[in-house]
């Protein structure tokens, strides 16, 4: 009669246990579709030696990840502009903004200066070019570049959109910023007459978070697919090519970061490690997209986990997808440097 009861117990256990492997997290399930990818991709490569043949079965491969992409920015806009409006609205008044726009640009600049310096002086220090010894295209060749000048005036007059509908369609985040605020300012000024039309919005927010969580389900997937496509055209020998650069400017982020994280650790003390382990899985699908775009809704759930308010978060972003793409300017720093090196011009610092 005692033996009964322990059946529903081991039931019990066996559930949680189920359960406990059920929940592995993103990040593990992104590594894993890492790693299946480059198995995946070096066995298409060895299969099918012909380029061609490797070439077409690449790009079909890469379907998953070119929608999983696909759908990413479909979601961009519509979430910039919903949580931006929102965040905005609720802080009640333009001095609000003012003082949260003048705070996140003056971060910008300082985390952009810092970041492009790290990257001048580690490119002059490890020289990742050194020695390659390339000849010097012939003068008249032509790259095929776009070389018209980029002028301020040009910035400026593109971070205003000529319409909203074509800003949204073209998914231009700036422009569809510098709508929002003006959009946010103006129902925040209306104050209880603008009540429905934030609570509309909100609710637009809301569902628009929804669809990414589905969209968010298949990255590893997308991971997977993407990689793969790589290693099958190109062999294991991509992942070793330019090795010594990539090791270089691997070092300069690491060196980058942990300024970053320093910065962190003065403001918010122990808890930016709290942080860095809530974005993990964002960095994780970023790097294996080669799309910082992939990673911002869960950078805003992480940002939501971690205690920071919504109006703030959705308000700051989006701007530092336009203004604060640190690693980004860094690589341009290493990568110019490399090509100066790699053709023996010198450039000291």
């Amino acid at each position: 009669m005692q033996a009964g009861p322990a059946l529903p117990e081991k039931t019990t256990l066996t559930r949680q246990k189920g359960i406990r492997m059920k929940k592995l997290p993103m990040a593990a399930w992104i590594l894993i579709a890492m790693v299946l990818g480059i198995i995946v991709g070096y066995m298409i490569f060895t299969s099918f030696p012909d380029k061609k043949a490797a070439k077409e079965i690449a790009d079909y491969v890469s379907i998953v990840s070119d929608v999983f992409l696909r759908l990413i920015k479909m979601l961009i806009g519509p979430l910039v502009f919903s949580t931006l409006v929102v965040g905005i609205a609720h802080m009640g008044d333009a001095k609000s903004v003012g003082r949260v726009f003048g705070k996140a640009i003056g971060w910008f600049l300082t985390a952009s200066l810092i970041s492009l310096v790290i990257g001048l002086i580690m490119a002059n220090l490890l020289k990742p070019g050194e020695n390659l010894g390339l000849p010097l295209p012939d003068i008249g060749a032509s790259a095929n570049l776009a070389t018209s000048k980029f002028t301020l005036k040009d910035f400026v007059s593109h971070t205003v959109p000529k319409s909203f509908v074509e800003a949204m369609a073209n998914n231009e985040i700036l422009q569809i910023v510098v709508f929002s605020m003006f959009f946010g300012v103006a129902l925040a000024s209306l104050g209880d007459k603008a009540k429905t039309l934030v609570a509309a919005i909100e609710e637009l927010s809301h569902a628009m978070l929804k669809i990414t969580g589905y969209v968010m389900k298949l990255a590893p997937l997308a991971v997977l697919a993407a990689m793969a496509a790589t290693v099958a055209v190109n062999g294991l020998g991509i992942l070793l090519k330019f090795a010594v650069f990539m090791g270089d400017f691997y070092l300069g982020l690491f060196v980058l970061w942990s300024v970053l994280i320093l910065a962190g650790f003065l403001f918010l003390g122990p808890r930016v490690f709290k942080l860095l382990v809530l974005i993990k899985e964002a960095f994780l699908l970023s790097f294996a997209t080669a799309s910082s775009e992939a990673a911002y809704p869960k950078i805003l759930q992480a940002l939501d986990r971690f205690g920071v308010k919504r109006k703030i978060s959705s308000f700051v972003m989006p701007m530092g997808y336009s203004f604060n793409l640190d690693g980004s300017m860094m690589y341009c720093t290493f990568a110019v440097l490399f090509i100066a090196q790699a053709y023996n011009i010198h450039m000291p610092i």
